[in-house]
């Protein structure tokens, strides 16, 4: 589905693109998971006695739950996705776009609530520097 021929119509190489970028999301989301755990670690060794405060841990603990949820999310989109290529008409093409917008605000919330929570993270360990 990803690769875009000159024969395209506008609506097909706007679909590919959403598709590559579903795959972005995904991997984007892959990344933050794995990262929550490095960052706490290394939080963790910035503090004395290298406890986080429950109240971090909490935080970051429910934002990589919304994240796990948000990627099954995506995975799951990005396999109805590839049907994408059966509809017939543009209300089919408009459902499909409709649910994608929905989608990328979502991740662009998540990753500015995430972003926002590192930042804190950071400030709080620049601190104990």
């Amino acid at each position: 589905m990803e690769k875009i021929e000159n024969h395209d119509s506008d609506v097909e190489v706007l679909h590919k693109y959403n598709f590559i970028e579903l795959k972005g999301w995904a991997n984007q989301l892959q990344y933050i998971d794995s990262e929550v755990d490095k960052l706490l670690n290394l939080y963790a060794q910035s503090i004395d006695g290298n406890e986080i405060p429950k109240n971090t841990l909490s935080l970051f603990s429910k934002r990589k739950e919304a994240n796990k949820q948000l990627l099954k999310t995506v995975l799951s989109y990005a396999n109805t996705y590839t049907k994408v290529t059966e509809c017939e008409d543009i209300q089919c093409d408009m459902a499909y776009l409709r649910e994608y917008e929905q989608l990328r605000k979502s991740f662009q919330y998540h990753l500015e609530k995430y972003q926002k929570l590192k930042n804190t993270l950071y400030d709080k360990a620049f601190q104990k520097l």
